[in-house]
């Protein structure tokens, strides 16, 4: 039996990749509502790339796998509340998407190409894999649907219609305040027109999907079309009908959009309206909607209109049709009654349910298909919001929670807005703004800030003053730690140092030294403040250096272990490197927090500890340190290392000739480099020995340039002679590459013993490579040195 994703343990890794399926699978649904250069969809890559490369720490390699309908890691099937996960494979598999892989090498770009993809169009195998070899898209891996589907529950791709939203799509984004799904919307093939498809699933009979495309001609053009451009010209249409709908709710529009209105086909009208109103709109929306829809009454006579009206209001909702029906009849200047006559409708047809007579109409629509247009009103609100979402409301980008939504309400304004009294109380305000003169520069002063300045210089006098007894003296603290922390939000360090000298100086010499001290400890050491002058650290510090390594200096026995502990979890390398000076600027201080966490597991807290010991001179932990020279991790052993020689460990010469020995190439290559730091003779024979060693592949060239510097830096004058036997040998393979290493030679023997470099300088006047020639003349004017004199 699967495990289920329960009992995987919840762990990071596996959080970190449910996070980025939620984030792709969001950027997806907002690539049907907006442009897709929209912040919603970008912000959403963006963090499904950050959390791809948190889940890469641990896991080079991520491969998600659809099975039974469910998404698969390792093994395991990730499942729970999260309902975007269901969803997310039904897309893949829409894609004929069985597996996806991505490796650690995976940069944004791919990621954001790969994506934009697979959401705009819908592609066989061939096409997607030329697609991602035309945006060089090498570190995603892409495994198709077998033909025979085996799986129970995988979704055939060619059982969904371009651009259709995935099943319980409605489930994620569109949810009535009752957790219901709205009227079911499908897009359409672009094969297929509006009543052929209504026909399909039962919603008109055969006579009369006839009658409709006869009378397409007449203003409505049939959508039938194979050929992909003009699917794609039809998506754009569709989108444009949306926008004119939305508009015409809220206001009324230009001609232009009436015209765009007057060709939407009256079934596709229907659904556009059941799926933006939750309950009747406004009557002048009602109003607008019939007379930019259907003409005018002077025109609503027509016998074409009055067959768009009949399967116009036959799709509509039970809710909504009596209102239509009530304004339609008043543009054709009939009584009441005409909204009861034989206009088709069904006595008791639902909502998206429409069951005709004939034998072939009993199939009913699927209930289980999502609404392509956002809904846009609540329950017991007849405001127009820009979408509704899991019962709340936004509108411009701010989410409005259901129980405040609902206020939005005409009846309910109406209780706070007259006309009368709006008028008296702008002219109020006029006439207030116009008395004010000369005050009002004075009442424009008094900000936010201003004021909070002002409460702090206060706050410090009372401090200061000798005339607070003990009872006020304590009040003042919770002023003061809310002063502090609205400072450290702002990133005002110097008004934060300020507050905790101020209490330092009064617990010296203060008439309240004692309390003065407990409140220091109070405010100051609390798990709360100190993640605050953290996170103000991390957000501010490097541009007020000078002020946060005073804070710091201040704060350090609260400060110390929240910074170290930040230091672990921090993931940008210019944040580290800050944490790391300020660290590093209170030395001693640091150095027992520091010894605690040499018992960590994580091999770059070691390696960030070794580097901290080192440079807060912590000589005294030596043999610590050497417990790491065996550590499993190379970059562990050569920071244990590199501590020991500046330590001046007399045991570390022997495991740098050890490194140098050692089949590790890291290991080797970071000895030679130590090497050349400290000027270690002893490494000589072994860096000879590597130089010397056979490179049959040529992929050691820039490692053997170091050797050969690392040489130069130690000048040895025993090494010459050895550096000649080099030169003078030859290389059957990678000519260039041993003719660039010889040139390396000849740039570093100025660093070697003038009594020494003869030879290599005779050597090199009858090279025939200019630069050789060059240097070597140049060394002969600076030593005076003369052609074969040095044989």
């Amino acid at each position: 039996m699967q495990e289920s994703f329960d009992n995987v343990g919840d762990s990071q890794e596996i959080r970190h990749i449910a996070d980025a399926v939620i984030n792709l699978y969001a950027s997806y649904v907002h690539s049907l509502l907006y442009p897709y250069n929209h912040p919603l969809i970008s912000d959403s890559l963006r963090n499904a790339f950050q959390c791809l490369q948190k889940a890469f720490r641990k896991k080079p390699n991520i491969r998600l796998e659809t099975a039974e309908g469910r998404l698969m890691i390792d093994g395991k099937v990730l499942k729970g509340d999260i309902l975007v996960l269901d969803n997310f494979v039904s897309w893949l598999n829409s894609r004929n998407i069985k597996a996806l892989s991505f490796t650690d090498e995976l940069t944004r770009r791919e990621l954001i190409s790969f994506h934009r993809i697979i959401s705009t169009k819908k592609l066989t195998v061939e096409e997607l894999s030329k697609a991602m070899s035309e945006k060089s898209i090498t570190s995603i891996s892409v495994h198709s649907v077998e033909s025979s589907a085996d799986d129970a529950g995988v979704v055939s791709p060619d059982g969904m219609a371009d651009g259709r939203l995935v099943n319980d799509y409605v489930s994620t984004m569109f949810h009535m305040e009752g957790g219901k799904e709205q009227a079911p919307f499908f897009s359409r093939p672009s094969d297929v027109s509006p009543h052929d498809e209504a026909a399909g699933h039962g919603l008109v009979t055969d006579s009369f999907s006839t009658m409709f495309q006869a009378g397409s001609s007449d203003g409505l053009s049939p959508f039938g079309t194979n050929s992909v451009g003009e699917g794609n010209s039809q998506q754009a249409e569709d989108a444009r009908y949306a926008e004119c709908v939305e508009a015409l709710l809220e206001h009324d529009i230009s001609e232009d959009d009436r015209d765009i209105i007057r060709s939407i086909p009256p079934l596709e009208m229907a659904h556009l309206l059941n799926a933006m109103l939750f309950k009747p709109p406004r009557g002048d929306a009602v109003g607008r909607i019939i007379e930019a829809y259907f003409g005018g009454a002077v025109e609503v006579h027509g016998e074409d209109t009055v067959e768009r009206y009949r399967v116009f209001i036959t799709r509509l909702k039970s809710d909504l049709r009596p209102h239509f029906e009530a304004h339609y009849a008043s543009l054709c200047s009939t009584d009441n009654s005409f909204a009861d006559q034989e206009t088709g409708i069904l006595p008791g047809a639902g909502q998206g349910m429409y069951a005709p007579s004939g034998t072939e109409g009993n199939t009913g629509i699927p209930t289980d298909q999502p609404a392509f247009v956002p809904r846009r009103t609540l329950k017991n609100s007849d405001f127009i919001f820009d979408f509704v979402a899991n019962g709340k409301a936004v509108l411009h980008d701010i989410e409005i929670p259901g129980e405040t939504a609902s206020l939005f309400n005409e009846d309910h304004l109406s209780h706070f807005q007259d006309e009368g009294v709006l008028n008296a109380l702008s002219t109020k305000v006029r006439a207030a703004t116009d008395d004010a003169g000369p005050h009002g520069a004075i009442i424009s002063e008094f900000t936010d800030e201003a004021i909070t300045d002002a409460s702090f210089d206060v706050m410090l006098n009372l401090l200061e003053s000798n005339s607070l007894d003990d009872d006020a003296f304590r009040k003042l603290e919770g002023r003061l730690a809310a002063v502090v922390e609205l400072f450290l939000e702002k990133g005002e360090f110097e008004k934060v140092l300020e507050v905790f000298n101020s209490l330092k100086t009064h617990s010296l010499q203060g008439n309240w030294g004692a309390h003065a001290s407990a409140m220091i400890r109070s405010i100051f050491s609390s798990e709360r403040l100190n993640d605050k002058v953290v996170e103000a650290l991390r957000q501010y510090g490097r541009k007020q250096k000078e002020s946060v390594s005073r804070l710091t200096g201040s704060l350090r026995s609260f400060l110390i272990p929240y910074l170290l502990d930040a230091l672990s979890e921090e993931a940008d390398t210019s944040t580290r490197r800050f944490m790391m000076t300020l660290l590093i600027s209170v030395r001693s201080d640091v150095l027992e927090h520091i010894a605690k966490r040499l018992r960590d597991s994580r091999w770059y807290v070691l390696r960030n500890m070794l580097y901290l010991l080192r440079e807060c001179h912590g000589r005294s932990y030596a043999p610590d340190v050497k417990d790491f020279l065996e550590n499993e991790g190379p970059l562990v052993r050569l920071e244990a290392l590199r501590t020991l020689l500046s330590f001046q460990d007399p045991d570390a010469d022997s495991y740098v000739i050890n490194f140098l020995r050692s089949d590790v190439f890291q290991l080797q290559k970071g000895a030679v480099r130590l090497s050349a730091a400290y000027r270690i003779k002893y490494a000589v024979p072994q860096l000879i020995r590597l130089l010397r060693e056979k490179d049959v592949l040529g992929k050691k060239f820039l490692f053997k340039k170091g050797i050969v510097r690392a040489l130069g830096r130690i000048g040895d004058g025993h090494t010459v002679g050895h550096l000649l036997n080099i030169c003078k040998s030859k290389s059957v393979l990678h000519k260039d590459k041993f003719a660039q290493l010889k040139i390396e030679i000849f740039r570093t023997l100025h660093n070697y013993p003038a009594a020494t470099i003869g030879p290599l300088i005779d050597y090199g006047m009858g090279s025939n490579d200019k630069e050789i020639v060059a240097i070597c003349k140049k060394l002969m004017n600076r030593y005076s040195l003369s052609v074969g004199k040095q044989r």
